[in-house]
């Protein structure tokens, strides 16, 4: 196109979306005016740090779902109900679209992990045709476990640009760094966050224990690889500091999750990372022994003891069991909520849809509550019965359910490659703390709502895609200096500056 005819098709543009702005603005609308700054102002931020706009925006995002967590999730403009995950979507989609346009190459990787996550997106996509005619919007709305699959496509696809690849992973490193103290404050001053700490009445931060483990669980392996890629001491203090936050948070599932990641790196006899948990664990319960020995308290009063009955309570599930720390005497009706629940499900969907579901948009709560909340009145709002796999079940039956299982074990073999290559020396470790950060969430996934909703999928998502895209590359020999555990590169380093390279948007 003649570049004198692009300016003027460009001026006319401007001129139209001006008088259409200024149009709104007179009559007390500003969603225009919002929406066309907003894209000028990250239009200009991208060309600033010469980062990709859509890894810019989704870089943005993943520091809101880590540090913000359900709060963010609820933010969003006035009469525009467009939430944060599905804005970076949207956003990311749309450049990735024209950017295959261009380069004629798609992000998507011609392995079986990315065969089956397509086939399990395209046989949820075929139910919700049916669906969306007899549940209208609340089926999309259950759908959404599945779309937020999408960003592993996406994060595929910026793993290919330097730039952008460094951005990301830079705020997941300002994202873990954030999670566990930014969750602890909120678990000492809740009130404070939900009644001054708001957006136009959202609170910014509300964080849910389940979601936060999963990610402190997978910010201890992020920055362990760290440290054992520079041997600096502070990615072992940000490690120590998400393991506290895991100890502290109340939540049974994060102490599970850490459990089942840990297996992998014994599993592949990778020392380096289990050596610093044994050695922080060990630390932290001689701490909390002598707390309550010095403390004047007896010792079930003591935080040694109520992380041990926290720990018993997860096999509980008659209830027998009673419990003198605080906030743990209501955890058997936890199990007997959740075994209910699963049990329902399973026998529901077993007898109505065994093979395709009960589809996107059913109301997998009606039978439970029923049962569980025979005598209460009170609306019962949760859609989901805090499991994934039953989740999965219950909506695409056992056909969607075979397919995440193939895909999980797909994962197992990424896993174990990753962390075979990581105890031998072959690489740094950074792409099995990938993988064994998605184990984590996936595992909090597993009892309680983490998958089905943006604040868990969208960081889970983009974790696994990156893992992908790098485990398709050849292992990367560890330079001298690295495996020396001298200076990190800057790439690294916490206060390392804005990407400079690359091209943008």
């Amino acid at each position: 196109m003649d570049i004198a005819l692009k300016q003027r098709l460009s001026a006319g543009v401007g001129i139209v979306v001006s008088l259409l702005a200024g149009w709104q603005i007179a009559h007390g609308s500003l969603l225009l005016a919002g929406l066309v700054g907003g894209l000028l102002l990250m239009w200009l931020a991208s060309r600033l740090v010469r980062v990709p706009a859509d890894a810019l925006v989704a870089g943005g995002v993943l520091v809101g779902y880590l540090v913000g967590n359900r709060g963010f999730a609820q933010l969003h403009l006035p009469r525009l109900p467009l939430l944060p995950a599905e804005a970076a979507l949207g956003l990311g989609a749309g450049i990735a679209i024209w950017r295959t346009a261009r380069s004629k190459v798609l992000p998507v990787q011609r392995d079986a992990l990315n065969l089956l996550l397509l086939i399990w997106i395209a046989v949820g996509t075929a139910r919700l045709r049916f669906d969306f005619a007899t549940y209208g919007f609340l089926a999309v709305r259950d759908f959404a476990m599945l779309y937020y699959a999408a960003f592993f496509f996406l994060a595929q696809g910026w793993s290919a640009d330097a730039a952008a690849q460094r951005w990301v992973e830079r705020c997941l490193t300002i994202g873990f760094a954030l999670t566990a103290p930014v969750f602890l404050v909120f678990a000492r001053w809740p009130d404070f966050f939900v009644a001054h700490f708001t957006v136009m009445g959202t609170p910014l931060i509300f964080v849910k224990s389940d979601v936060a483990g999963g990610f402190m669980v997978a910010g201890i392996f992020w920055f362990l690889a760290r440290y054992g890629r520079s041997g600096n001491w502070y990615w072992m203090v940000l490690a120590g500091i998400n393991l506290v936050g895991v100890a502290l948070s109340n939540s049974r599932a994060a102490l599970v999750a850490l459990v089942v990641v840990c297996v992998w790196p014994a599993a592949c006899r990778d020392w380096r990372r289990l050596r610093p948990i044994g050695a922080m664990a060990a630390a932290a319960l001689l701490v909390l022994l002598t707390v309550a020995i010095v403390s004047n308290k007896p010792w079930t009063q003591s935080p040694g003891y109520r992380l041990y009955e926290s720990a018993a309570s997860i096999v509980d599930y008659t209830g027998s069991k009673s419990y003198e720390s605080v906030d743990l005497g209501d955890k058997p009706d936890n199990n007997l909520f959740r075994t209910t629940w699963w049990r329902t499900v399973i026998d529901e969907t077993w007898e109505k849809g065994r093979w395709l579901g009960l589809g996107f948009g059913y109301d997998l709560a009606d039978q439970f509550t029923r049962i569980y909340y025979a005598e209460d009145s009170e609306e019962f709002t949760v859609r989901s019965p805090h499991n994934f796999l039953l989740t999965v079940f219950s909506r695409m039956g056992m056909v969607g359910l075979a397919l995440l299982l193939a895909l999980l074990a797909t994962m197992a073999g990424h896993t174990w490659r990753a962390g075979r290559d990581a105890a031998q020396g072959r690489t740094d470790g950074r792409v099995f703390s990938l993988w064994l950060g998605s184990w984590g969430i996936f595992t909090c996934a597993c009892f309680g709502v983490v998958l089905e909703g943006p604040m868990g999928a969208v960081v889970f998502w983009i974790i696994l895609g990156m893992a992908s895209a790098t485990s398709a590359a050849e292992p990367e020999p560890l330079e001298a200096e690295d495996a020396a555990g001298d200076a990190p590169t800057p790439a690294d380093s916490p206060a390392a500056s804005l990407p400079n390279a690359g091209a943008a948007l």
